[in-house]
């Protein structure tokens, strides 16, 4: 899916557009700096600017801001991975799992049948499941979906093309939920029991990085403006200016 992704014509384009925007954004502004301050100048009056800038957006992702009662709620950003079900287990019967070893207690307690509850959740497995045993399926017989609006012209399977049946919630020891349920094929196989736990995933985790990441980069680049700044101002109020070669 991954490989797919990475040389799909989408991927492509943001690529593009994203250096289309450094160069167009980024790139005329260090111009008119570099014309009027110096190339090296002009790059750390840029630098300093824009991770400034970056700290305080990415502080806005982090932490939210609350202005005269109205304000922007957390993870506004770039996010992270997003709570999920993850498939860890899977067999034609209860399996023998180190990580979870409520499994091999399936289908009695503390595995619990789905009630009005836990409908959402239920569905949301159902649809995890399907896609794991398509895969699955698809990996065994070397084969892919076509892509949309093209006819396949081998078979491969579809997440429809499986039953996902007697659905069973469950709290491990360490208070990570669990789930699982019974699927197979809609034209006929085995039935295997689909083992799965909750992932909270990290949402806030390239927030976080850009938060970081800004202070950072402008603690590093502040001290060598400084220092240009300084240079400068001793050649405006009567040092000695550096020889001249030409226009920056």
């Amino acid at each position: 899916m991954l490989r797919a992704l990475a040389l799909s014509d989408t991927f492509w384009k943001g690529i593009a557009v994203t250096v289309a925007a450094l160069i167009l954004f980024v790139g005329s502004v260090y111009v008119i700096l570099s014309a009027v301050f110096g190339l090296r100048m002009g790059y750390l009056v840029l630098a300093v600017s824009l991770f400034g800038w970056m700290i305080i957006l990415s502080a806005l992702w982090v932490f939210g801001a609350t202005f005269f009662g109205a304000g922007t709620p957390v993870n506004q950003g770039p996010r992270g991975t997003e709570p999920h079900w993850q498939v860890f287990a899977a067999g034609t019967s209860a399996v023998q799992s180190s990580k979870f070893p409520e499994t091999s207690s399936w289908p009695n307690s503390p595995w619990r049948e789905q009630t009005a509850a836990t409908t959402s959740s239920a569905d949301t497995v159902a649809t995890t499941i399907q896609d794991y045993m398509a895969a699955q399926a698809n990996e065994q017989l070397g084969a892919s979906p076509a892509p949309a609006g093209e006819d396949s012209t081998s078979f491969a399977a579809e997440a429809d093309d499986f039953i996902v049946q007697d659905i069973r919630f469950a709290t491990a020891s360490d208070g990570t939920f669990l789930s699982s349920g019974v699927s197979f094929f809609s034209q006929g196989g085995p039935a295997v029991v689909v083992y799965l736990y909750h992932d909270r995933g990290n949402v806030p985790a390239y927030s976080w990085a850009f938060f970081l990441g800004s202070i950072f980069l402008f603690g590093v680049h502040l001290p060598f403006l400084d220092r240009a700044e300084k240079k400068r101002k001793e050649i405006l109020t009567g040092g000695a200016a550096p020889p001249w070669y030409g226009p920056a």
